[in-house]
């Protein structure tokens, strides 16, 4: 079966008076980008054909907050929605639409560069 999605939790390593650790590992590295949105926010709503290394799959860690992810696969139609709750990391595999909805404030890194996103970046409306 074709991989849409993966939402993977991000483990707490520890808790004490003065908060918790979570911790994530990745293969990646260069510069990352770091999004800050207020409720009602949407971002994304564009999909990528796995054109760059770093887009296939896109990978982004909600650090905090909560929002929504709705998907639909391009080749299939099938659609989706996922309630994020922070920490968790989301990877979104090629041919996936994507929008992401802040239902709070939220802060998330995303793991690529802002360099990489017009090369592998495409919009519903595009002309192919």
């Amino acid at each position: 079966m074709k991989k849409q999605i993966d939402i993977i939790p991000v483990p707490m390593k520890s808790e004490d008076a003065r908060g918790q650790v979570h911790f994530f590992s990745t293969e990646r590295s260069g510069e990352y980008m770091v999004f800050y949105r207020k409720p009602g926010a949407i971002g994304a709503r564009h999909y990528h054909k796995g054109l760059s290394v770093n887009k296939n799959p896109e990978q982004f860690l909600l650090l905090s907050g909560r929002a929504t992810l709705n998907w639909r696969d391009l080749q299939t139609e099938e659609t989706g929605t996922y309630q994020l709750v922070s920490p968790v990391e989301v990877h979104i595999y090629p041919w996936i639409w994507h929008e992401v909805v802040a239902e709070t404030d939220f802060v998330m890194l995303e793991l690529n560069a802002l360099e990489e996103g017009p090369i592998d970046t495409f919009y519903l409306d595009n002309k192919e």
